[in-house]
């Protein structure tokens, strides 16, 4: 749905104004785990509220791959891929429960095999032009895929043995706003930072299991970075801050992941 609609975000553009540039980057991040939780419940199983960090979870990688088409009105838009690999393992003296599965803490448990993926469709348009600073708003969608894994040895008592949970079952793409901005140094390079997030409150969404699932989320990302042009390939490195939270609720079951993480990235952008 994304792709589709900043498809016809482009084609609306193109029909107007002329594209100027067209970009291809891939970005390598190292994030780094601040705070977090993920908490599910199936049925009477109130299921354990697993702090991130007590699960082995202090830092992983993330890869970015983005697609950018700028036009002359001084408008951007963008497809963004983000994957991230989840890594982290713990040993417990006690048993865990998730997601109405019970499992032997003591044998240890694993998010390795954890899938998390984002894809962000992404339109830019610069507002201020002034000497060497630039502004510009951002809006687009955000669509969060998450299946959370505490791998681990299923309790011969448990009454399942699904140490899963499908967050991206009953996902979204939700709406982002943000501020973005740069500033061209007078020696060499270019500063530049963006802002955005999203809050949708808690609602009712047509999604059924054990009745209606009710659903909420936010996010914010604050990025910054110095970048260099050599050429047709620009280069930057940066930091970024990003907070996330999903809320599932339906009479079955509740399903919570939140996360803080901020970490240096490098990347390579071509133009082509």
């Amino acid at each position: 749905m994304i792709i589709w609609l900043l498809g016809s975000a482009v084609i609306a553009q193109d029909s107007v104004m002329h594209r100027r540039h067209v970009y291809a980057t891939i970005q390598y991040t190292q994030e780094f785990v601040m705070s977090g939780y993920v908490h599910v419940r199936e049925w009477e199983l109130t299921g354990d509220k697993m702090p991130l960090r007590h699960l082995g979870m202090t830092s992983y990688t993330a890869l970015q791959i983005r697609g950018e088409i700028a036009f002359s009105n001084n408008s951007v838009v963008k497809v963004i891929y983000d994957h991230y690999f989840m890594r982290g393992s713990a040993i417990f003296d006690r048993d865990i429960v998730y997601n109405g599965t019970i499992i032997d803490g003591r044998s240890g448990i694993d998010v390795a095999p954890t899938r998390y993926f984002r894809i962000t469709g992404i339109y830019t348009r610069t507002f201020l032009d002034r000497m060497d600073l630039k502004l510009r708003y951002v809006t687009g969608l955000v669509f969060d895929h998450i299946v959370f894994y505490l791998d681990g040895r299923v309790s011969p008592s448990s009454p399942k043995d699904e140490v899963y949970e499908k967050f991206g079952r009953q996902a979204f793409a939700y709406p982002l706003v943000g501020l973005g901005g740069q500033y061209k140094l007078r020696h060499r390079g270019i500063l530049s930072f963006e802002a955005s997030g999203t809050y949708i409150p808690k609602f009712k969404s047509f999604y059924t299991e054990g009745g209606h699932v009710y659903l909420q989320y936010s996010n914010f990302l604050a990025d910054a970075k110095y970048t260099v042009d050599v050429h047709k390939v620009r280069i930057g490195v940066g930091g970024k801050l990003r907070h996330m939270k999903l809320f599932q609720e339906s009479h079955e079951d509740t399903n919570e992941l939140s996360m803080l993480v901020a970490g240096p990235y490098i990347e390579l952008r071509y133009r082509f």
